[in-house]
Formats: C-alpha cells, structure tokens, sequence
C-alpha cells in the first residue's frame, strides 16, 4: 500500500507548528533565531536559509543565523548594506522578493554574484521580519534546484517571519526587563547599603559605650604607674592594659567589619558568641527604653557561617523588638533562646509587645515594608535578615505568641566551609 506525501496545505501547516514550537519554547535571542531556521528548513527541505536583523544605528543588516551557507557566501552575508542589493531592498522597503535565477538579477551585490553563480543557487525568496509594525531584519531561502518558489511558499515564508518576529520581540522585551531588574537590584543594594551604614550609626552609642570602658581602664592603669615604681604591681597592671586594649580594638574591628558590604565568608563560629557580641552593642540602648534581656542558651554545635552577617541578623531582629516594646509601653523583656536542633540550631527571640497585626505577618520580610514613623526606619531590616538567613541555608519566620508579644525563630543549618581557591579553581577547569 503506497502511503502518499503530504499535501501541498499540510506540509505547510506542519512548518507553521514546527516553527511556533521552536520560538515559543525560549526567550533566548540566540536560542529563538536558531531554532526557527532549523525547524524551517527541516520541514520544508531547503538548503539555504539566513536570517539578518537590522544593525541598532540601521545602517546595515547583520547575520544572525544561517543554515547550509558555504564559507564565502557566509562571508559576504556577514554585514550586508542597508536597501542595496536583494536583501538590503527587501530590508529597506519592506517589501518581499523572488526570483527565479538569483545570479541574474541586476540588483544582486557584486561581491556576493560569484558566491551565488559558484553555488548554484537559483530560487531565491526574502520576505522582511516585522514586529510592531518595525522592520527588524530579513528571513531568505534558496533553492539550488529549478524549482520556482510558488505564492503558496512565498505567503508560509511569511507567516513564518511575523511568528519569528513576534518572538525576536518578546525576546527583546525579556532582555529589557531583565536589565531593568538588574538596574533595581543594584539600586535596591545601594540602598541597603544605606541602611547598613544608618545601622552603624544607630549602634554609636551603644559602641562609644562599650569602648569608653576598657579606655577608662588603661586611663588609670596609666595615672597609676605614673605615681607607683616600676616592679610587679606595674607588670600586672600592664597585663590589664594589655587585655583592654585588645579589647577595644576588637569592638572597633567588629565595627568596621560590619558596615563593609561584602558576600559571606563561611568560617567556624559560635552562636552563643554572636549573641553576647549583639547585646554588648546594644546593651546601653536597651537599658535607657527600660527593656530587660533574658537568655537561655543551652551548648549548641557550631556552624560554618559568617559571623558579621549572623550578628546583623541578631541586631535587626532585636532592634525590630526593641522598637515594638518600647513604642507599647516604654518597656518589656527580650528573651533570647538557643536551642540544637538535628540539623543545626535555632535561635528565638521573643518580646512582650503588641506583637504584628495579622494582616502585616504576611508581608514583613518584604522590602521597604515598615510601620515605623517616617524617619525611623525604611523598612530593609527584616528583608535584609531574611536575604542573609537564606543565603546560609536557613530559614527566618515570624509568629505572635498567645500569651501576647512577637517571637522571631531563626533556624541555621550546621552548613559546610568553604572550598578552597584551589579547589575552586579546579572546579572552573572542568
């Protein structure tokens, strides 16, 4: 039983679905441009296919794809003049061409004449790609058969450039929009720059405390060996100078280290640790809103985490308590909890405060989302603890408590370091 081809209306409605399939499927320029001449000219069975897209100063037409090209035709399509020769017309005009004998036609570039004759390319078909009512660049088929190129192909050529340029320009849109995105993304982290060094300076006074201290110490360690002889009592008190300065230059290191904005560094680190670092800078300010710290830290793994970022997760979450108690009653009681869990440990943070209207829950961790005054917060706190939380693997929620007040739960996973430069390296080789 002979099974017959395919008729004339049917092969062409299989190139329209080959070719709507291969666009449809990507927003990747590359991706939609390739894929559209392989599914046409798999389907129909041409040789030759080229695809041009208008340059962005509209002087010329580049080559965007290409199948079955030889090496000096694909040359001479490399940049073709915009309206001279057959494509640079079509592409001009707007208008399509077919010919029947393309070493024949008049119009047809010099340089791409002996490329053509050489060839054997006769039928030749060019129809422009339009979207939005712009020309984008050219789609063009050659045969290097006798065969003519029938209104029925010329008319599916086209079909085929309008689906293509629909996709070029849904492409060009997803491109925009991702430079947009890109564009708000790097605005959004000026801004939480910003806010980080707005963070520092709300901690001043609590540091300038914690650093007036140890400089108190050294100052009368100082008076004192001015007035006394030099002997054990001036070692000891030289051992005490010595621990306060280290002292000191440690809170200033931590401090600085803080405002910089760099992406995590993993090392060995200690919640309890983190936690006492984050009180010791708040502990002035909490003492003047009236607001008692309670701690329950039981002996917990460490983590592989960076210890500057954990402590500005600590110290948004506090200060976000901090700021609830007081603005409620002038006072309250912060408790903290550290607790192992299987795959690493959990740190709350509860606050007896009006806790968070249900309808806020929702949307607290997003960006530049406060109920704060104008002035006393932007509201990238939270969405920024958030950011770090995740980026360590972890997860930070919100919850109200049923005996009143709020409790954030920060849950971090034991993690691994990070691989070494080598190991990197090697990794980028592969």
């Amino acid at each position: 039983m002979r099974i017959d081809q395919p008729s004339g209306m049917v092969r062409h409605l299989q190139v329209l679905r080959a070719v709507t399939e291969a666009v449809s499927r990507s927003l990747d320029l590359h991706e939609v441009l390739q894929k559209a001449l392989a599914a046409l000219t798999h389907v129909t069975g041409h040789e030759i296919a080229s695809l041009h897209l208008i340059s962005p100063d509209g002087q010329s037409l580049l080559l965007r794809g290409e199948r079955g090209l030889s090496d000096e035709l694909r040359r001479v399509n490399l940049e073709l003049p915009m309206g001279d020769g057959l494509i640079g017309r079509v592409a001009l005009s707007g208008r399509g061409r077919r010919v029947d004998d393309a070493s024949r036609e008049t119009d047809l570039l010099p340089a791409a004449r002996t490329a053509v004759s050489t060839d054997g390319i006769r039928g030749f078909v060019c129809v422009p790609i339009r979207a939005r009512h712009r020309i984008l660049g050219t789609l063009s088929l050659g045969r290097q058969t006798e065969d003519r190129f029938t209104d029925e192909e010329m008319a599916l050529l086209e079909c085929v450039a309008d689906q293509i340029g629909l996709a070029l320009d849904n492409a060009r849109l997803y491109s925009e929009i991702h430079r947009q995105l890109d564009d708000l993304r790097r605005a959004q982290n000026e801004v939480v720059k910003a806010e980080r060094l707005s963070a520092v300076n709300g901690l001043a006074a609590g540091v300038a405390h914690e650093i007036n201290n140890p400089l108190t110490i050294i100052m009368a360690q100082l008076h004192l060996l001015a007035q006394s002889p030099i002997g054990l009592e001036v070692e000891e008190a030289l051992g005490v100078i010595d621990t306060a300065a280290k002292r000191a230059a440690s809170i200033v290191r931590d401090l600085i280290l803080f405002a910089e904005h760099r992406p995590p560094r993993r090392q060995r680190c200690q919640i309890a640790e983190q936690v006492k670092q984050v009180l010791a800078f708040e502990q002035a300010r909490l003492e003047a809103d009236g607001i008692r710290v309670r701690t329950d830290i039981e002996p917990a793994p460490e983590i592989w985490a960076d210890a500057n970022h954990v402590q500005e997760v600590l110290l948004h979450v506090v200060q976000n308590a901090q700021h609830a108690m007081k603005a409620a009653h002038g006072r309250g009681v912060l408790t903290i909890r550290v607790r192992p869990t299987v795959a690493g440990l959990r740190i709350t943070v509860a606050d007896d405060g009006p806790g968070i209207p249900p309808e806020h829950l929702p949307r607290i961790f997003n960006p530049f989302f406060t109920t704060k005054q104008p002035g006393e917060g932007r509201g990238l706190g939270l969405s920024v603890s958030h950011s770090i939380v995740g980026e360590h693997g972890g997860r930070l929620w919100a919850e109200n408590l049923s005996g009143g007040g709020a409790m954030f739960t920060i849950d971090l996973p034991i993690g691994e370091p990070e691989p070494a430069p080598e190991a990197i390296d090697s990794r980028t080789r592969l």
